[in-house]
């Protein structure tokens, strides 16, 4: 009986632990997290793009600057293609990426509204009377 639970006690451990092994052939997920981060900033960029100008195909242009994301970071789009559907195979693993790039996010807005002070209507009133 003590060696059985031995065992239990082993397998459950090292069943935890490859869950979240993420294979050589995959991206690991630090590169994964800012190859997705650079992908989403590309898109936003090319539907900006093409709301602000009509002769820009957005699909085009999405596909343009993905590829130059995946050139940056010497990563190809089949090698990205198998990584991420490895992600979402794998919820608990996307989801720390997720959250890591949440995180990166809420700490780039913080530095923005730091850097730049909103604009009070109720400044210039008082300079006007002074």
């Amino acid at each position: 009986m003590r060696n059985f639970c031995f065992v239990m006690v082993c397998f459950i451990l090292f069943s935890c632990s490859v869950k979240n092994k993420v294979p050589e052939k995959i991206i690991q997920p630090k590169e994964m997290q800012d190859i997705l981060w650079d992908v989403i900033q590309a898109q936003a960029l090319s539907v900006e793009m093409a709301r602000k100008d009509s002769t820009v195909n957005e699909v085009a242009e999405t596909k343009r600057l993905t590829q130059k994301v995946f050139d940056i970071h010497q990563v190809t789009s089949s090698a990205f293609d198998q990584s991420y559907l490895w992600y979402t195979s794998h919820p608990e693993m996307m989801r720390i990426i997720f959250d890591s790039m949440n995180n990166q996010n809420q700490r780039q807005n913080e530095v923005k509204l730091r850097r730049y002070k909103p604009f009070r209507p109720d400044s210039i009133r008082k300079n006007k009377t002074q």
